[in-house]
């Protein structure tokens, strides 16, 4: 089995960004995503002009977190954004499942395309895209992400997550079909087999899949999961069979 473990939120925060630095250097982490619309962009150029041969470095688009790099009145008005202590920030979380009109939805691909921008701007190479609390994957954006990676030229993508060892088998039975549907509307974008939260593989002992399976497993270095980062430095994937640490460039 091919293992990526993937640090979402690089670009967040100082405190973010040194976190995950920490955890490249110990080899726990082989690829992290970047947040073009958060506190330290800056530091997640830096950090990719130091690990870029060892590690990949993708997009977390956002749209529920934070301020937006484009102004909209249009998302405005509709109540995707909202303003609040003189400032203008996501409302999207509510409406991410829901199927806008087009309008709205070129608003949202402008914004989209603005933080994959700015992200090349600051010279960092795109090796895929996901983003934060799983937008992508949901009704409102899933049909813009054939055109985004084809104009920018990203071959590869986080798929919907289907490893779920915990959940009940109607939860993954739905899962693996939206993931299906997903992979179908996407068949000419490179995605990993499985994809899941770190803990949860860990804690279910930590299982290998079966053949050349790929799993991506996305953690949070430096925020509010300290359980999860303890966990994380406790592994030793070299003692770990049939099990080899890949990144995104590597698939």
């Amino acid at each position: 089995m091919e293992l990526i473990i993937n640090a979402d939120d690089c670009g967040k925060s100082k405190e973010v960004n040194e976190a995950i630095a920490q955890f490249i250097e110990a080899g726990k982490i082989t690829s992290t995503t970047v947040m073009a619309n958060m506190d330290d962009l800056e530091g997640a150029a830096r950090l990719f002009d130091k690990y870029k041969e060892s590690v990949s470095f993708g997009v977390h688009l956002n749209l529920t977190e934070g301020h937006p790099l484009l102004y909209s009145n249009m998302l405005i008005e509709k109540g995707l954004y909202v303003e609040t202590e003189n400032k203008i920030v996501f409302n999207l979380n509510s409406f991410r499942n829901k199927i806008m009109s087009v309008d709205i939805r070129k608003e949202l691909k402008k914004e989209l395309c603005a933080q994959i921008e700015k992200i090349m701007d600051y010279g960092i190479q795109i090796s895929h895209i996901d983003s934060h609390h799983h937008i992508h994957t949901g009704l409102l954006l899933l049909p813009m992400m054939p055109d985004l990676v084809k104009r920018y030229g990203i071959r590869k993508m986080r798929r919907m997550r289907n490893y779920v060892p915990v959940a009940s088998w109607a939860n993954i039975a739905l899962r693996n079909l939206w993931a299906q549907l997903i992979k179908l509307q996407n068949r000419k974008i490179i995605m990993t087999d499985y994809f899941g939260i770190y803990e949860d593989w860990h804690d279910g002992g930590k299982q290998v899949l079966p053949g050349s399976m790929i799993l991506e497993l996305m953690c949070h270095p430096g925020g509010a999961y300290q359980e999860e980062e303890i966990k994380l430095l406790e592994t030793d994937f070299i003692s770990l069979k049939n099990v080899k640490l890949i990144n995104y460039k590597e698939i």
